[in-house]
Order: C-alpha cells, then sequence, then structure tokens
C-alpha cells in the first residue's frame, strides 16, 4: 500500500483516536480486527497520538503499519510523539542531528528495541560510539519511514477535540489558542515565554516543547482548549480517563495491555472505548 504523507491536521468526524503504541504492532493489529467491525470504521478517520517507536518489540512493524492504516483511511493522521521526536532529532531525521537530544535518547530513551528492530540488534556491532550507532540506525531506516517520522505534525484538530500527545500548559504565559497555532506551526524556543518559577522556566529546554512530553503533568492537567476537548497519551492510565476538558487513553504505555482506542462521533458526544485484549 502506498505510504501517507502529508498528514492531515484537520480531521472530519466520526474519528477514533489511538493511544500510545510503543512497538507494539501486535495490539495494534487486534484492536484494528475489532474495530473494523464497528459500524464506524468504514467512514471513520484515524488519530494516532504519537510514541510509535521505542520500547516494544516490533517498531519498524508498528511503523508501517500505522502508515498502510493512514493510508487506507485518506483524512487519518498521526501526531508526534516525545519519543518520536527525540529518534527524530537524535539521528537527524529532519536535518543536522542535535547533540542535546542525542545525549538525552541515550541516557533517558529506552531506545534499545527500536535498534533492535530496524538492525537486528539493540547494540550495533563494528563501529564504536553512540554517534555512529545513530548514523547505522538512521542507514537502515527505510526512506518512507524517516520521512514519515520527520513530517508528524503536532497537532490535530476537529471542531469539538484537541488531539495532541501532551497537552497544554498552564506554565506558559501564551493562551491556550497562541498555543495551538504554535503547535500548528511546529514553533517552541523563540516564541513562548515560561511564566517565572515554574518548572518549564526552571527546566526550560529550548529543543524540547512541553505539548510534546517535558512536562508530564500537562497530560493531567493541561489548560482547556476553548470549546473543545483535549484527547492525549503520554502518561500511562488504568483506564481511560475523561472529565469535561480532556480524555487520556495511554492505558499500554507499550508495557502491558491493552492498548485503547477512543470513538467519537460528533463534536458533542460521548467517547466510547475499545480495547485490543
Amino acid at each position: 500500500m502506498e505510504r501517507a504523507v502529508n498528514l492531515p491536521t484537520r480531521l472530519d468526524y466520526p474519528i477514533i483516536a489511538v493511544g500510545d503504541l510503543h512497538g507494539r504492532c501486535d495490539w495494534l493489529t487486534k484492536l484494528v480486527t475489532k474495530l473494523r467491525q464497528h459500524p464506524v470504521w468504514p467512514h471513520a478517520k484515524l488519530a494516532f497520538l504519537g510514541d510509535l517507536v521505542d520500547r516494544g518489540p516490533n517498531v519498524r512493524e508498528t511503523v508501517q503499519l500505522v502508515m498502510d492504516l493512514l493510508a487506507e483511511k485518506p483524512g487519518s493522521t498521526c501526531v508526534a510523539g516525545n519519543h518520536d521526536w527525540a529518534l527524530v532529532r537524535a539521528a537527524g531525521l529532519n536535518g543536522p542531528p542535535s547533540e542535546r537530544w542525542q545525549k538525552h535518547y541515550r541516557d533517558r530513551y529506552d531506545h534499545y528495541r527500536t535498534f533492535e528492530s530496524y538492525l537486528g540488534t539493540g547494540f550495533p556491532i563494528g563501529r564504536n560510539g553512540w554517534t555512529a550507532n545513530l548514523e547505522l540506525l538512521k542507514g537502515a531506516m527505510p526512506a518512507e519511514h524517516r520521512e514519515f517520522l520527520a513530517e508528524l505534525p503536532w497537532v490535530a484538530e476537529s471542531d469539538g477535540h484537541v488531539f495532541v500527545h501532551n497537552g497544554l500548559s498552564p506554565y506558559l504565559d501564551e493562551p491556550a489558542e497562541v498555543q495551538l497555532e504554535l503547535l500548528r506551526r511546529k514553533r517552541w524556543d523563540g516564541y513562548v515565554t515560561p511564566k517565572l518559577g515554574s518548572g518549564t522556566h526552571l527546566h526550560y529546554n529550548p529543543e524540547y516543547p512541553v505539548w510534546l512530553g517535558a512536562d508530564k503533568t500537562l497530560s493531567k492537567h493541561t489548560i482547556p482548549a476553548p470549546g473543545r476537548v483535549i484527547v492525549s497519551g503520554h502518561v500511562r492510565v488504568d483506564e481511560p480517563d475523561v472529565n469535561p476538558i480532556r480524555i487520556r487513553i495511554d492505558t499500554s504505555g507499550g508495557i502491558d495491555p491493552p492498548l485503547t482506542a477512543c470513538i467519537l462521533t460528533s463534536p458533542s458526544s460521548q467517547p466510547e472505548f475499545v480495547f485490543s485484549e
């Protein structure tokens, strides 16, 4: 199937949002099998909430399956998660690699399975040094996978919902609408002003937008998107977590099933959940 390119950031209903995948192609396959039996499937658009890579055993297959599903269902999309962004910046999938992200990805991310999936080993043989290993990883990734991950939007929207990996920040001077515009434009450093004394101010990272995951508290304590409900992942929850301003659906974290899908049939509809297990 042809790969998905130019991912849309505006979605029509019905929409099926899918939580963090983390290389669990097996769980996604089970989930899609169930979703295909649901009455909304033929007309639904998909919204993957990011974190396709790392942690799980089948990263390459997961990325390919997501691309195939997006191509099967035009008008569907996938937003970037922090693990996707870390890989993109560390391996230089969208330009020169970032030294900051190379160190961050090495020290703080469970990247072993991503290397293993694309290279056949978590510790490449015959090349010395972490930077060289990242070059090997990049070279082993199909060009369409590199391009797909590099071009993931940071946000997708519909009339009643906002789909983002983490959330909107109460620790920036910019209100929700300005933050959303920056997400649409994929802008961060030089465009935001952290509130003095906040964690975002004290631990500011010019290369790591809080909306993608730098501040985990946003998952639970996002500011509202006026007139819309935020749908997100990033922080694992035991079961779908719903309140009037947000829906959180990362029930696996790539560690244990189930993987969760959230079906939204209209801007004001109550969410319906489907689980892989």
